[in-house]
Parts: structure tokens; C-alpha cells; sequence
């Protein structure tokens, strides 16, 4: 990213993607943001640039894969996060990884469209047959309708979309709640099958400082439909 201010000057924003994302979902963020936030969208095996790189075996080893690249990146600098949906539970494995190494923590965490990982009696659908699965994911409402209907291109996203449903679901059969002293703010659609409001009000028992819990409209992939509203409330937040 050509950037002619140091690292101190700038806050960086690690985007972490859902469950067959890229780091091109949030690519088209950068015209939006502040030119005070630096904008790093963090790319995991098996997709994207690293389509041809192994899944992670679970969600902690992916944590501690790019863990490393994190670390790199920040410098001296300051940094928050920003994850969504299965993004949002590797927020919550790095923060595991951040207190393990005593490393510096993040400004600001944005957990958004996903329930804290304390919260496990949700139906889980990874196991099920290709045609089952297909048919939850694209309830969700993430997938393009050409995408969805194009049986190639499925052949190609099912294996990436099952290989983030085991991992999301078996880290939440076993993470542990962790308690952070860092700001938080929880995003949320308000017609999101897979998250509820009660279930969105309990992100507030992870942290000592405060917990801004802001509700968009729409479905689980708000953060596209309101990608606007989004932007600003993180320039407002990590420029304040």
C-alpha cells in the first residue's frame, strides 16, 4: 500500500473476513475511510492470493498463522481490529494469542454479525450433505444468486465455506470466555437469523471498558448493504 506517512502516524485496521471470504470483501473500504486509518485486509489460507495454500486444520491454527503478519505490520504503531461474522471469533482467538505473548494490544475491537463463542447451542451444519449446506449458506444471504446457481463455481466455494464451518463451530465448542480491557463496539443486522439481540447484549460481559452495541438494518452480510454506515461509524470511532 503505497503510504508516505510512518506507522506512528496511522491507525491500522485489520479486517478479518466470514466464512468463505477474502480480503477483498472489504477492499472497497479504503476510498471511504479516514486517511488517518490504514486499512489491511487479512487474507487466510485456502482463498483469495492464497487459494492454493491448505485450510487450516481449526480456527487456532489460522489465528496462528496470521498472527505473525499482524504483528509485523503494526510496528510501532497503533492498530484495531475489525472482524465479522467468522472473523469475529478469530478476534477473539488473537486476543488470546495478544495476552499469551504479552503483546501490545489493539485500540479498538469491531465484532460484528456473530454471538460471543460462550454461546453454543446454535444448529450447526457443517457435517450436513453438499446440497443441505448449500441450501443453509445461501439462506444466510452471502452468497451471489450467480454464484449460488452456478454448480461449478459451488464445487469450488463448498469445500473453502465447510472447511470455516468446522473450524467456527468446533472453536466454539471449547473457547473460553475471556474478559478484555479494551473498547469495544458490536455490530449487528436487525434481520439476522443467525444472531439475536440477546445474544449481541452478552458481548458486553467481555470487556472492562465500554461496549457500544450499534444495530444496522438488515441480514447477516449488513455490513455490505450498509457498508456506508459502517465506514462512518469506525471513522467516528478510531478518529475521536
Amino acid at each position: 500500500m503505497e503510504n508516505n506517512r510512518s506507522s506512528t502516524d496511522c491507525m491500522k485496521l485489520f479486517c478479518l473476513p466470514y466464512a468463505g471470504g477474502s480480503a477483498t470483501a472489504f477492499s472497497k473500504w479504503k476510498r471511504g475511510l479516514d486517511p488517518r486509518i490504514e486499512l489491511v485486509p487479512v487474507e487466510l489460507a485456502g482463498r483469495g492470493r492464497r487459494f492454493r495454500e491448505p485450510f487450516y486444520p481449526s480456527l487456532p491454527d489460522g489465528v496462528k498463522d496470521i498472527f505473525p503478519f499482524i504483528v509485523e505490520q503494526v510496528g510501532d504503531g497503533e492498530y484495531s481490529l475489525f472482524g465479522h461474522s467468522m472473523g469475529t471469533l478469530y478476534i477473539c482467538e488473537l486476543m488470546n494469542q495478544i495476552r499469551k505473548h504479552g503483546w501490545k494490544q489493539p485500540r479498538h475491537l469491531f465484532l460484528s454479525g456473530m454471538y460471543p463463542p460462550h454461546i453454543r447451542d446454535k444448529k450447526k451444519i457443517h457435517h450436513l450433505p453438499d446440497d443441505e449446506f448449500i441450501a443453509e449458506i445461501i439462506q444466510l444471504g452471502g452468497t451471489p444468486k450467480e454464484v449460488a446457481e452456478n454448480r461449478e463455481l459451488m464445487q469450488i466455494f463448498t469445500p473453502i465455506l465447510r472447511g470455516d464451518y468446522k473450524n467456527v463451530e468446533q472453536y466454539l465448542l471449547q473457547a473460553a470466555p475471556e474478559t478484555w480491557d479494551i473498547h469495544v463496539t458490536v455490530l449487528a443486522g436487525d434481520d439476522d437469523d443467525l444472531v439475536t439481540a440477546d445474544d449481541i447484549s452478552q458481548w458486553q460481559k467481555y470487556t472492562s471498558q465500554s461496549c457500544t452495541i450499534v444495530t444496522l438494518h438488515g441480514g447477516h452480510f449488513f455490513i455490505h448493504d450498509e457498508e456506508e454506515k459502517v465506514i462512518e461509524i469506525i471513522n467516528r470511532t478510531l478518529t475521536a
